[in-house]
């Protein structure tokens, strides 16, 4: 017993509680900065009565001690292990819980501008590669995770279903390159339903030849931040959005689509994620591609198939009949280059029976901005200054004598 209270003694000497009244009850438990009539809870106190689940109960209540309980380690033991700290719980019983730490940093209520991280750990310097934050390691043989990670408050973790070196059950989000011998879907038909191949009705084709490839660089994050915080106390929501890009390569030449022009073609590939940024399921284009192949595959075995000196030989009165027919069918493209800067060249083809043609350029809200009247027939081109324009995406429309041949967009970038 005098050991014991000996070594108490020691720990609470440790713990710097300045002018703290020490007291020990009847039953051997030590309080420190507690009143002498305090009923201690507790085998060991400091600056609470402690509570009767715990051994150790430290509550630091002084505004100038920015930590709680400190253990340090300078000196080497002759174990391969120099550990600061260590905690063990060798029981698992069934229908409890577990935990070797509990950590937690959490408020009643939201505040702005602070932080709270559960755990903060720092390694370096050590072995190149053999540095780890956080070492999460699975043992046995049972299901679970090395690292288990979840955006569900208050939960206690699921069943996983396997064993994983780590476990998301929310979204996992990367600012740098995310590298993985493999990237897998869940694909079961097992998991599916309403299943229907995809039909010929909206070509995937077609869809495919939509689709507006573009090259670009991510912007000047930093910049952006200045300018959108600037003039203003209180930062927006993009700001903040902004500044969880920050470790974006501005420098780095990328290629792809743009969220916004694909969510017409496909909204069901395009997310808005918590950022408020739009984001493109790329993995689910590879089945329209593949889709897109075989449609081409079937209409080359068809032009095959009429290549044949029989079918050559059917047709031929039909081939005869189309030579007649004014081969210019009105027609829209895509503008090049695009995006532009400075201008870009809107091609289109026109027949010489059209009275009247008009390409007209609207803004996202439907507002017309802009008209070209088209006086030539045949295959021509209008060309946009940039320079008339804002910055942003823009739609074009050619109507010829009040009909719609077609529309499709544009960007402008500054």
């Amino acid at each position: 017993m005098k050991k014991l209270f000996l070594t108490m003694l020691m720990m609470a000497s440790c713990f710097g509680v300045a002018n703290a009244q020490l007291i020990i009850d009847n039953n051997g438990r030590v309080g420190v900065g507690v009143e002498e009539t305090s009923s201690l809870n507790s085998l060991l106190n400091v600056n609470s009565v402690g509570a009767t689940n715990t051994t150790v109960h430290i509550n630091p209540n002084n505004t100038t001690q920015s930590t709680g309980l400190f253990v340090g380690r300078t000196g080497l033991t002759s174990d391969s292990y120099q550990m600061a700290g260590y905690f063990s719980v060798p029981i698992i019983s069934a229908g409890k819980n577990s935990i070797g730490i509990q950590a937690r940093a959490t408020s009643s209520s939201s505040v702005d501008g602070g932080r709270s991280y559960g755990v903060m750990a720092y390694a370096g310097n050590a072995s190149a590669g053999y540095n780890y934050g956080v070492l999460g390691v699975l043992n046995g043989t049972a299901n679970g995770a090395g690292i288990y990670g979840s955006t569900s408050s208050g939960e206690n973790g699921i069943n996983t279903g396997g064993r994983y070196a780590g476990f998301f059950r929310g979204d996992v989000y990367t600012t740098g390159t995310l590298t993985a011998s493999a990237v897998t879907t869940l694909s079961d038909y097992r998991v599916k339903r309403n299943i229907q191949s995809v039909g010929t009705s909206g070509s995937p084709l077609y869809n495919l030849m939509e689709m507006n490839v573009v090259e670009y660089n991510y912007i000047d994050i930093e910049a952006e931040i200045a300018a959108c915080s600037s003039g203003s106390d209180t930062v927006s929501t993009i700001c903040v959005a902004q500044v969880n890009e920050r470790f974006l390569n501005e420098d780095e030449k990328h290629y792809g689509l743009i969220a916004q022009e694909l969510q017409e073609i496909y909204p069901s590939l395009v997310s808005e994620g918590r950022n408020g940024y739009l984001t493109i399921n790329y993995i689910e284009i590879v089945p329209l591609l593949i889709k897109s192949i075989q449609e081409l595959k079937s209409e080359v075995d068809v032009l095959k198939a009429n290549s044949s000196p029989v079918m050559r030989s059917s047709s031929r009165s039909f081939e005869q009949d189309v030579t007649n027919i004014d081969a210019i069918v009105n027609t829209l493209y895509q503008n090049i280059p695009n995006p532009f800067t400075e201008s870009t060249l809107i091609r289109c083809d026109l027949s010489e029976d059209i009275s009247n043609a008009v390409l007209y350029i609207y803004n996202l809200n439907g507002e017309q901005v802009a008209e070209y009247i088209i006086n030539k027939r045949g295959a021509t081109c209008v060309t946009i200054d940039g320079g008339s324009l804002n910055a942003g995406m823009y739609l074009y429309t050619l109507i010829a004598d009040d009909k719609v041949v077609d529309t499709k967009r544009m960007i402008l970038t500054k």
